[in-house]
């Protein structure tokens, strides 16, 4: 229905969805807790590998032997990504009148604080999505222990996308396939769980997961398991320590992690709801897949890192978002843009374990 601004309306309702702006920032809070800054083109840890070295048996009446060894150190660098989204608002914008001002939501504006409050509008769109691709790569850098950057081109350029391996074993990425899947005869979800946290425990670099992330369709064909239904028996001996909703589990729709249940002190969480995707070109896609599970450990020690920004004008200095504006003159428009090198870093990679336990 088209508006006009010279019938009088009374405006009823702004229709507004919270959850379209919801964040994904719990991935950052749990895995995350460092920050980083580095001027280098490259961001690099070590890692010290320990001998474990026993003593050797000596008789006490021959000489002694040297069994010194120097502690190794890997170096591992990392380059990170880039993004500069950019935006113009043009004199011509300021002269419309806003969808407020047409239903008299707002009050009349100014042509120059029509003009502002969309230089406003754009910076913070422009902050909110980059803080949203800090999340999305801290997400499945943690889930994948690698991330694949598909850097946007212009038409007739090929497209160029980097592949950021962060190091985890091969072997802490599992797929079943069928026959051998959630719910196929003969196959314990439960043993599965158990192998996988072991899995990451006695992994070099690893740590024994303190939280346990499943899609929802992992999380059903877990909870149907008849392993899983029998630890849930309370009856039974041993079983006290597990703990999971067998009721109508509430979900906050602007929180995607739902707390569960437990496993003694491991945390289990159902990941779902439009808080766990990310929109990418008009499509709409999932975070941690519905039929994927994590297990992770809070000491990945995940560093939020950020390079150096490629501009004069910030003195090529490293920051987690720098903003600027200019006007050009013919035509006339004000250019906003904001730019950010980011590269989330899960460092105990091996921390990690994910599962596809069930398919699509």
């Amino acid at each position: 229905m088209a508006l006009d601004i010279y019938t009088p309306m009374d405006l009823y309702q702004v229709m507004f969805d919270e959850r379209q702006t919801v964040r994904t920032s719990a991935w950052l809070d749990m895995f995350y807790p460092n920050s980083h800054m580095s001027e280098q083109e490259e961001i690099m840890f070590d890692k010290i590998d320990a001998t474990r070295e026993i003593a050797p048996f000596m008789l006490p009446n021959m000489p002694g032997r040297p069994i010194y060894k120097g502690v190794g150190e890997r170096i591992e660098s990392f380059k990170p990504a880039y993004t500069k989204p950019k935006d113009a608002v043009r004199p011509g914008q300021a002269l419309k009148l806003q969808p407020g001002e047409l239903t008299k939501r707002l009050a009349l504006m100014t042509p120059e604080a029509r003009y502002n409050s969309k230089v406003i509008e754009i910076t913070g769109f422009h902050r909110d999505a980059i803080t949203r691709l800090w999340e999305y790569m801290g997400a499945r850098s943690v889930i994948d222990g690698s991330i694949t950057i598909n850097y946007a081109v212009d038409a007739g350029t090929p497209a160029q996308a980097v592949t950021i391996d962060f190091g985890r074993d091969a072997g802490h990425t599992i797929t079943k396939a069928g026959g051998s899947q959630w719910g196929d005869a003969g196959i314990s979800a439960w043993d599965d769980i158990q192998a996988w946290y072991d899995l990451a425990a006695s992994a070099e670099f690893g740590a024994a997961p303190t939280d346990i992330l499943m899609g929802s369709k992992a999380y059903a064909a877990f909870m149907a398991d008849a392993d899983v239904q029998a630890k849930l028996n309370k009856d039974l001996r041993g079983n006290e320590s597990v703990n999971l909703n067998l009721g109508l589990i509430e979900k906050d729709p602007l929180n995607p992690f739902t707390l569960v249940g437990g496993f003694g002190s491991v945390r289990v969480w159902l990941v779902s709801g439009i808080g766990n995707t990310f929109k990418s070109n008009g499509s709409t896609v999932d975070i941690l897949k519905k039929n994927e599970v994590l297990l992770a450990s809070r000491a990945v020690n995940g560093v939020k890192a950020f390079g150096a920004i490629l501009d004069a004008a910030a003195d090529i200095q490293p920051a987690d978002i720098f903003s600027k504006m200019w006007d050009e003159n013919d035509p006339s428009a004000r250019f906003i843009m904001s730019q950010s090198a980011p590269l989330m870093i899960p460092v105990n990679t091996n921390a990690t374990v994910k599962a596809v336990p069930v398919s699509l």
